[in-house]
């Protein structure tokens, strides 16, 4: 095969990362927005050594877990790669996906793993929102996320997986550039959600530099940097939470380190089952939310040590001599760093708990 060749080709699964996977000519061929089941006609864009990219032209028998797209602007956003399948088949993948991951790729042996968690909500379940905004005079501006080659941005009036108060703020924004009523000196917008907010009733956007928000989780007030992370699916939180309870499964007698903890929101549901908390972070400003976030929720047992994790689990616990019987691992996507993987192999806790 080679670049501009076109093949029929029956997809047999769906890879990480959403890419429909069949197989031609013993070559294993990707190829976005198509799912297990479908027969199309594909056209070859890449050919490497060991697999091979196509894009969908033509479907000539559309699989049965296919429907059709919600939002208007997908195959072109970079920001969705599933909305073509049934949401209770995208959690069978996804699953299939994390197996795959563990038994297929790093060939280790698990027990076979629970149903993954639907989330309450399939559409309008992101708290945050961060937009790409480009403004030309004396035309209208572009706001929206990037395509799916990362090279230009897609201007989106609606997109239909975010918070509908961050729809209508977005709105509000690209109002205010184009009549003059808003400037902004910066080609990215971040716009959270009214919808976790304790009173309910205000986004909070760039225009009106904020530092931190506010946050209503289980019941419980928090405070968060504008700019730091948050859990995405503030829908399905909740649930996310009560399974890291769960899994730490506590006694109330524990040590507990939370890695990576930003804002202290898995440490202020622990620290009342536990003994004491030590959470580690490296941004100043989400170690200060976390401090006030223990101090307003009455918490004595928690303590917030801002830096490297795996130099301060190093210096603070293993050469401390000080045991961790939890372990609470929340990295970015890149994952851990071989430092920190080191110091938890010295570290021995007996109990990890791995979010990813």
């Amino acid at each position: 095969m080679k670049p501009g060749d076109r093949i029929e080709l029956k997809i047999d699964s769906v890879a990480f990362g959403g890419d429909g996977v069949g197989r031609c000519r013993q070559q294993v061929v990707f190829v976005p927005f198509t799912v297990d089941g479908d027969e199309a006609v594909v056209r070859i864009t890449e050919v490497k050594k060991r697999f091979v990219r196509g894009r969908l032209e033509q479907l000539l028998k559309p699989s049965p877990l296919r429907i059709e797209p919600r939002c208007r602007h997908y195959t072109r956003c970079g920001g969705c790669q599933y909305q073509h399948i049934h949401y209770e088949h995208q959690l069978q993948i996804k699953g299939q996906q994390v197996s795959d991951a563990f038994v297929r790729i790093a060939k280790v042996a698990l027990p076979p793993l629970t149903p993954v968690i639907a989330s309450p909500r399939s559409f309008q379940y992101r708290g945050k929102a961060d937009y790409h905004v480009r403004v030309v005079p004396k035309d209208a501006p572009v706001i929206g996320f990037m395509d799916i080659y990362n090279d230009r941005i897609i201007d989106i009036d609606r997109c239909e997986i975010v918070d509908e108060t961050i729809n209508f703020a977005c709105l509000a924004f690209r109002r205010g550039l184009a009549t003059g009523r808003v400037n902004t000196p910066w080609d990215r917008q971040t716009i959270w959600s009214a919808g976790s907010a304790p009173d309910k009733t205000e986004v909070v956007t760039d225009f009106r530099k904020p530092r931190f928000v506010k946050r209503m989780v289980k019941g419980q007030n928090l405070t968060a940097p504008y700019r730091g992370f948050f859990q995405a699916n503030e829908a399905l939180l909740p649930h996310l939470i009560d399974e890291v309870l769960k899994l730490c499964a506590l006694t109330g007698r524990e040590t507990l380190v939370d890695a990576y903890c930003g804002a202290g929101l898995f440490s202020l549901f622990l620290a009342p089952q536990v003994r004491q908390v030590y959470g580690i972070e490296r941004d100043g400003e989400a170690i200060h939310c976390a401090r006030v976030n223990h101090r307003q929720a009455g918490f004595t047992n928690a303590a917030f040590l801002r830096g490297d994790a795996g130099e301060i689990l190093h210096t603070d616990f293993v050469e401390a001599k000080r045991p961790v019987d939890v372990l609470i691992l929340d990295p970015p996507r890149t994952g851990c760093e071989p430092a920190l993987l080191s110091e938890i192999i010295a570290l021995k806790p007996a109990r990890i708990v791995y979010i990813s």
